[in-house]
């Protein structure tokens, strides 16, 4: 329905719908003032907008609007105004009939399988200014400083309605839950996630999307993928619809996955030890064919007439080295075999290499390499499981020495480090004869150009990065050599300097060829 009103409010048009539903017909209407058109208590409901309409501004808003039966429908009402060089001439009213809409809203609404909540964001805008938070990177920064603030506005904003599947996922009635704050079904360690669904809302996000925890009345908790849309059409609507959907039967069979991922892991770190059985014996075996060497030799200098006091203890110290050599070798070897759950830390890459280097270096040299490294020493500390990565590059290492071990030339083995300033990386280069054409399946699971492969190294590689937040890759290959590079965060990520800077460092030694 369409009519028009005059600077006074008189109406001066009103098209034929109105004829179809509405109590007064266009006749009716023309001549009147709005007021005794729709009655004084609907003029005063809709003095806002009107007062909105003069000024000059569009307002839209919804109300039931009487039938000639004397029912109501619900309808979506626009003022337009019309301004003329001496300001408002008049208003456009358009009325549209939304009842049909709306039933199908409910209807939705009412029958999903996502649980929705209808929260009031009134308070919002007014607790923020009490609080001092202005934007919502300044919101952002109250959360991480203290989470107190979120758990404020969340116990400001109301719950108004909820529908049956959310009544049902988190045990609850409709009425015990109208008007109680939202912030009653969010639990302390997700204050953050909530944090961020309000940046989104005041950055003026029109969607926001994100997994977290919830509890229920009994105060479980609920894993969730929390959705909302910010509608921005009527600025006079402050209510926040949020879906929340059930996950926890997919977190759970992620848990299970997850496990049986370790699992597999500690399986091929097994069955790897098993290859480097005789390289491990080997580096154990030195230092006690030298604890025993040391030994009859202080023996001997402590048997002379007159025993060399000096030569027993130098042989005896040596004896304490080698012993703790063994020591080391044991013990890193042990933390390869044992089966624990995964372990972030922070700790020195180059340091890693060179323990890894300890276990496999009598294989690489049983296949006739030799090992170079080139390690950044101003590379900073990285984050991960110290065990997983070291896995990561064992294989990388191994592969590397079983492809150069058919080469009729010198054999090498690069290991470099360098750093940017998001990440650490590590490039394994040989001078094999490369992988050929199958560098787009390396990484798949059970795929393998070894007679005696399982095909589960590489895989379980890039599953181990991934899951750091990091990456593997083949950089090159050709028939000269192949290199394989991973990265991972490291624990300071500062801006690039004259003394830090990422990428290859000075000094970086050519790449390896079989002719040099």
């Amino acid at each position: 329905m369409l009519a028009f009103f005059d600077g006074d409010l008189i109406c001066r048009f009103a098209n034929q719908y109105h004829h179809s539903w509405y109590r007064s017909s266009p006749h009716e209407m023309i001549g009147r003032h709005l007021q005794d058109i729709i009655g004084e208590k609907d003029f005063s409901a809709r003095a806002p907008h009107l007062a909105r309409a003069r000024r000059g501004e569009t307002s839209y808003f919804e109300i039931p609007v009487p039938m000639r039966n004397g029912s109501f429908r619900d309808a979506a009402v626009t003022y337009t105004p019309k301004m003329g060089p001496s300001g408002f001439d008049g208003l456009y009213i358009l009325t549209f009939d939304v009842a049909v809409l709306h039933q199908r809203y409910h209807s939705v609404f009412d029958s999903t399988a996502a649980g929705f909540w209808v929260v009031d964001y009134a308070k919002l805008p007014g607790l923020l200014t009490q609080l001092s938070i202005t934007d919502a990177e300044a919101l952002g920064q109250a959360a991480r400083t203290d989470p107190r603030r979120v758990r404020q506005l969340l116990d400001a904003l109301p719950v108004v309605h909820l529908n049956q599947k959310a009544c049902q996922l988190f045990d609850v009635d409709v009425k015990s839950a109208m008007d109680q704050p939202f912030g009653q079904w969010w639990p302390d360690e997700s204050l953050q996630s909530f944090a961020q669904q309000l940046c989104a809302f005041l950055a003026g996000e029109p969607f926001f999307e994100i997994e977290t925890v919830m509890r229920t009345e009994a105060g479980d908790k609920l894993d969730v993928l929390l959705t909302c849309t910010f509608v921005k059409k009527d600025p006079d609507a402050t209510t926040v619809t949020i879906g929340t959907t059930d996950i926890r039967a997919r977190v759970t069979k992620e848990q299970e996955l997850a496990k049986a991922q370790t699992e597999l892991a500690h399986a091929a770190r097994v069955a790897l030890l098993g290859e480097l059985m005789a390289s491990i014996a080997h580096e154990v075996n030195q230092p006690l064919a030298a604890i025993a060497a040391d030994g009859n030799g202080a023996l001997r200098w402590l048997a002379k007439d007159e025993p060399n006091l000096n030569e027993a203890r130098a042989a005896i110290n040596r004896m304490v080295s080698e012993s703790r050599r063994a020591s080391d070798v044991i013990a890193k070897t042990k933390s390869l075999a044992v089966k624990a759950t995964p372990a972030t830390t922070s700790f020195d890459i180059n340091r890693m290499i060179e323990d890894t280097l300890l276990i496999v270096r009598r294989q690489v040299v049983n296949f006739g390499a030799e090992i170079e490294t080139r390690l950044d020493d101003t590379a900073p500390s990285v984050i991960g499981d110290r065990v997983q990565l070291q896995q990561v590059l064992i294989n990388l290492v191994v592969n590397a020495a079983q492809a150069v071990s058919s080469c009729p030339g010198p054999r090498y083995i690069r290991l470099t480090s360098t750093h940017d300033d998001d990440r650490v990386t590590v490039a394994v280069e040989d001078n094999g004869p490369g992988v050929g054409n199958h560098a787009d399946r390396l990484f798949d699971v059970f795929f393998t150009t070894k007679q005696s492969g399982m095909g589960m190294g590489l895989a379980i590689s890039r599953t181990i990065l991934e899951a750091h937040g990091g990456a593997i890759h083949l950089v090159e290959s050709s028939d000269r050599g192949a290199t394989f590079t991973f990265s991972v965060p490291h624990s300071t990520r500062q801006g690039t300097s004259s003394d830090r800077r990422g990428g290859p460092y000075p000094g970086m030694i050519p790449p390896i060829s079989k002719d040099r």
